[in-house]
């Protein structure tokens, strides 16, 4: 069995674009960061974390990913309130920044860590545009609080993969091929 550990509705769809054959099975973590943490250190960390415990038929594939928005070598986590989303957006506003997506896969006794990166620019917003987006999107799930699919992203342009943005980084999961393709849905 092929085990998704998130409860992203966005991995959810990659997985199902796929074509894969999984169930869901987040588990509960916290995500904080430790102090000093780099960026890539805290991504490594959360992303094997939400494996979670080793899987007792060593046949089943464990799936975690996580993803963050980094400004200026700071993760903006996923905001709690209006005021914290507006703060990032704003914060972001006509710049650019990087997102990285791990990817955590365990089966039998192998663990493997990987991730992809993306360059994402935004439009230049004022509070308006930001208030105006938090209302309608709700980006209190996502990092950076903003999501590349939403209508009216604050996305200009990026450079990278689309599914990485996204929450998903296709283009490494691919690779490891050998291990999930035996997932595939009939």
């Amino acid at each position: 069995m092929l085990y998704l550990r998130s409860r992203s509705p966005r991995r959810k769809e990659v997985f199902d674009l796929l074509g894969l054959s999984y169930k869901v099975d987040p588990l509960d973590l916290d995500e904080s960061s430790l102090t000093r943490e780099r960026p890539l250190e805290y991504l490594e960390r959360i992303t094997l974390a939400k494996l979670g415990p080793k899987a007792e038929n060593t046949l089943d594939l464990q799936v975690s990913a996580d993803t963050i928005v980094v400004r200026d070598d700071t993760i903006l986590q996923k905001p709690e309130t209006e005021e914290k989303a507006q703060e990032m957006i704003l914060s972001l506003s006509g710049r650019s920044h990087l997102v990285y997506s791990g990817l955590g896969l365990r089966t039998g006794e192998e663990v493997i860590f990987d991730y992809d990166v993306s360059r994402v620019v935004f439009r230049t917003w004022n509070k308006k545009d930001a208030e105006n987006y938090i209302r309608r999107a709700e980006p209190f799930d996502k990092a950076g609080a903003y999501g590349i699919q939403d209508n009216d992203s604050p996305v200009l342009s990026f450079e990278g993969s689309y599914t990485n943005i996204l929450g998903f980084p296709v283009r490494k999961f691919l690779r490891y091929h050998r291990i999930w393709s035996c997932y595939l849905g009939n």
